[in-house]
């Protein structure tokens, strides 16, 4: 004789009520994550994200190969060219005047860094606050807007 097996309605329809609630909890929090900001205000300007502007007079600093700092046993080393964006030209007139002094504090900032630390796109904005503040420090007139790299080789 077969067994007839009973279930019971309540404990069915809870079963299937934790589910919903868990799929649309799940639903809600991957909505959450992956949404994309749709308020104007939130959003940023298109023309503050990219700012056109005139280059100023540049000054080629030269090209620099120096030894990182390590944290292993394995060296490493930088090759790359800055180019530097004076604000005017007697930004520019100053900078050839100061070239070895110039070229001294890149090397002692290139020489400070880690490989790691430049592999990252923030650690290579970092690198070029830090030149562009330091050698704005030894101008009297003028001061340095932007810094470029025309190459760049880490290995």
């Amino acid at each position: 004789m077969a067994k007839k097996v009973e279930v019971d309605f309540k404990l069915l329809l809870g079963a299937i009520a934790l589910v919903i609630i868990a799929t649309v909890g799940s639903a809600y929090t991957t909505y959450l994550i992956f949404r994309t900001d749709s308020d104007p205000a939130q959003q940023p300007n298109p023309s503050a994200v990219s700012t056109k502007r005139e280059l100023g007079p540049t000054f080629d600093a030269g090209e620099f190969t120096v030894n990182l700092s390590t944290t292993g046993m394995q060296s490493r080393f930088i090759r790359t060219g800055i180019v530097l964006e004076g604000q005017d030209k007697k930004t520019a007139a100053e900078l050839e005047r100061r070239e070895p002094q110039i070229r001294d504090q890149i090397i002692t900032i290139l020489r400070s860094r880690t490989a790691e630390q430049l592999r990252s796109e923030t650690g290579l904005e970092l690198l070029r606050m830090e030149i562009i503040g330091s050698i704005n420090d030894l101008l009297i007139n003028g001061e340095v807007a932007d810094a470029f790299f025309i190459d760049l080789v880490i290995q």
